[in-house]
């Protein structure tokens, strides 16, 4: 009776986390152990969640740990939420490639960021699946790490310890689109299937009324709705993850929508523990209102602990022939069922073949990015760069990996000429 969530200084999703297991009584009695190499970062977090817990009259213990095999012993669930280089390092990844003219939004999922960042990641995930399998056979890693994709697939590929990815972004477009078509987003039934951050909208019904010839009608997210146009459906999450996966919306251009956002995100982290440190210590009010990314885990714990069914919208799991024309080894966006035999994803047949085409080049891809991390392989690394659609050529591929080494150092080293 016991989840371990690692990369507890996580400060959007954990606050998130603890407020939703107090508020779930499944876990009444569970122990949260809360690992972080930061000593501080994961004791504020065991303090906050002893907080919140006492607000909730919730029956938890929550225990701070910087040793995750200490805390692993017995787990049921272990979730993961590593940033390996923190800020700094994904600042790095937005950085080295703007320095050859490589523009990217994010760059924490694909581009030659998301490579860079799965070259980081994972090896520790994978490090941390094998102590799971170690000291916690029969547990269930929930990944929500960047680059989601190539991590899930990592660990499945590496160690078949179960594992699933989660994000939010499927669910913040569904509501999105529902507000925008006038309709109550819990009344909307939405079916999407893709890779994590390129999420496609295979139909949207508000009771036997198909919204699409509505949504067609919509001028949305620039980006988005061009996509739309030319591929037929909408794509999730937003222009500034989906924008990346597509080189003609930002080659060229310094300044691209949604890039702002996510420089102002990552400088956001130091006012953000500033606040945490004074809720974990009482000297202000807990949160009323916050962002709701740790929801759907806490929802999906709950109905495998119980048994009690229920269907998710979107979860990141192998393949396996649920969308059978991409690569069954690949790591896809599906609905799934939930519930006490796990998580298992639903088969949405085969996506037009154009979009297919899309996703099996980036799986393929992605699947190099994997064996380069896991290998330590200079010139897998390459390859994968050279083929990301944002890199114009494999010059600027070398010279992406050689100043991302030095940025990194030593993370990076093994990939030294």
């Amino acid at each position: 009776m016991s989840i371990v969530l690692i990369g507890a200084g996580s400060t959007v999703f954990t606050p998130g986390l603890l407020t939703d297991l107090a508020a779930a009584p499944a876990f009444a009695g569970w122990t949260v152990h809360l690992v972080d190499l930061n000593a501080d970062a994961a004791d504020t977090m065991a303090r906050l969640g002893t907080r919140i817990a006492a607000s909730a009259g919730a029956d938890l213990t929550f225990e701070a740990h910087t040793d995750r095999r200490e805390a692993l012993p017995g787990a049921r669930f272990v979730t993961t939420t590593i940033a390996v280089g923190g800020a700094s390092g994904w600042n790095a990844d937005l950085a080295v490639p703007a320095k050859y003219g490589v523009t990217q939004t994010v760059g924490d999922s694909v581009g030659p960021g998301g490579v860079l960042r799965a070259l980081r990641h994972v090896p520790e995930l994978v490090s941390i699946a094998r102590d799971v399998a170690d000291l916690a056979p029969g547990a269930t890693i929930v990944n929500y790490s960047n680059p989601l994709t190539a991590n899930v697939r990592a660990i499945h590929r590496a160690t078949g310890v179960p594992v699933i990815g989660l994000c939010h972004g499927t669910m913040h477009t569904t509501s999105t689109l529902a507000a925008e078509l006038g309709v109550p987003a819990n009344e909307v039934h939405a079916v999407w299937a893709g890779l994590n951050h390129l999420c496609w909208l295979l139909s949207l019904h508000h009771g036997p009324t198909d919204l699409y010839p509505r949504l067609r009608e919509l001028s949305l997210e620039p980006v988005s709705t061009d996509l739309m146009r030319t591929f037929g459906l909408y794509p999730a999450p937003g222009d500034r993850h989906v924008a990346e996966f597509f080189p003609w919306y930002l080659r060229g251009n310094d300044s691209p929508p949604g890039l702002d956002d996510t420089m102002r995100y990552i400088g956001e982290k130091t006012d953000l523990w500033e606040r945490l440190h004074d809720q974990a210590a009482g000297r202000i009010p807990l949160d009323t209102t916050r962002d709701q990314e740790a929801e759907r885990l806490v929802s999906i714990l709950a109905s495998i602990v119980t048994g009690r069914e229920s269907v998710e919208l979107a979860v990141n799991l192998p393949n396996e022939g649920k969308i059978p024309n991409v690569p069954s080894s690949a790591v896809v966006e599906l609905p799934a069922v939930v519930s006490a035999a796990g998580v298992n994803g639903v088969a949405v047949g085969a996506l037009p073949p154009a979009i297919a085409a899309v996703l099996t080049a980036r799986a393929e891809q992605q699947e190099l990015t994997v064996s380069a991390a896991l290998n330590g392989d200079r010139a897998m690394a390459l390859q994968a760069l050279a083929l990301d659609p944002l890199v114009p050529d494999p010059a600027t591929a070398v010279a992406i990996l050689d100043d991302a080494i030095t940025a990194h150092a030593p993370l990076l080293n093994g990939f030294a000429a």
